[in-house]
């Protein structure tokens, strides 16, 4: 019961990271004035909101979006996978920050197109 009565706390605080997450990404995408690298925000935002809905199905509504028997889903690692994704986009933007496309360097440019892709 002590385990039960833990989860929606843990749960409630998977969320809330979630959606400051996807806040950020919002607010990255809308600021920045490089186009690719509002692309990257954006799709990050959709990755993190789709996890975000994933996390909070139930049990049983998780496994019926599942069509293969053999797949163990663990709905953390896509917290984790979401929120690793927005750490990177944390990191692009505060790179991108004030400049123009014609500023970055190769490598931040390269970076924004495998992103993109």
């Amino acid at each position: 019961m002590y385990a039960n009565s833990q989860r929606p706390e843990g749960r409630d605080r998977t969320i809330s990271s979630l959606n400051i997450a996807i806040e950020g990404l919002n607010l990255a995408k809308e600021l920045s004035d490089i186009t690719p690298a509002k692309a990257v925000f954006g799709s990050a935002s959709v990755l993190l909101t789709m996890i975000k809905v994933y996390f909070s199905l139930s049990y049983d509504e998780a496994t019926r979006l599942i069509r293969s028997q053999d797949t163990m889903v663990n709905k953390q690692d896509y917290v984790d996978l979401g929120l690793a994704c927005a750490d990177v986009c944390g990191a692009l933007d505060r790179g991108v920050n004030g400049k123009q496309l014609d500023e970055l360097s190769r490598s931040v440019c390269e970076a924004i197109e495998q992103l993109t892709t």
